[in-house]
């Protein structure tokens, strides 16, 4: 039995918006599980999360960003981001599906991991997405990742976790 091999991962206009964040931001947020910037020159990005059933019994997220041109109420905030250019990377995770033999015939396990890991030769079904993206601008960063919440993103400050983060994703 062969694997189905899949992607859902950031569209065009998401890293259109993505790119965006490159520009000096006005103020940014966490707020209902999206991560919202208002850039001095206007408009808001807004990162979230799209949920989308890839086969039956394999659901997956993605996260993506759009671009609101209208400037958004998100408070002033000042940040390492205001006024330097900013430098943006994206990550991708993989999820796969194996069988659960011991739950019937029809059943199976969804795992993730980042890429790079081995993929059991049990998987019936993989899928790499995209799961985060890492902002950094004289040497200051911040990672917007997946949360473990479905549906919503998570942001990491601490200096200490953002090197983990970069480390275990081989970026420094």
């Amino acid at each position: 039995m062969s694997r189905r091999d899949y992607t859902f991962v950031a569209d065009t206009d998401s890293l259109e918006a993505l790119r965006r964040l490159r520009q000096g931001w006005a103020g940014w947020e966490l707020a209902e599980g999206e991560f919202r910037v208002r850039l001095r020159e206007g408009g808001t990005v807004r990162a979230h999360v799209d949920r989308a059933e890839i086969e039956p019994g394999f659901e997956v997220s993605a996260l993506v960003a759009d671009f609101l041109p209208e400037q958004s109420a998100l408070p002033l905030r000042d940040s390492a981001f205001t006024s330097h250019p900013n430098e943006i990377a994206l990550f991708r995770g993989v999820t796969w599906l194996e069988p659960l033999p011991s739950a019937g015939p029809d059943h199976t396990i969804q795992y993730s991991g980042i890429p790079g890991i081995e993929i059991p030769p049990t998987a019936v079904a993989k899928c790499d997405f995209t799961d985060a993206f890492v902002v950094t601008a004289d040497g200051a960063a911040l990672v917007v990742r997946l949360a473990l919440k479905p549906g919503w993103l998570e942001v990491v400050e601490e200096p200490e976790a953002v090197a983990r983060f970069l480390e275990l994703r081989g970026y420094r």
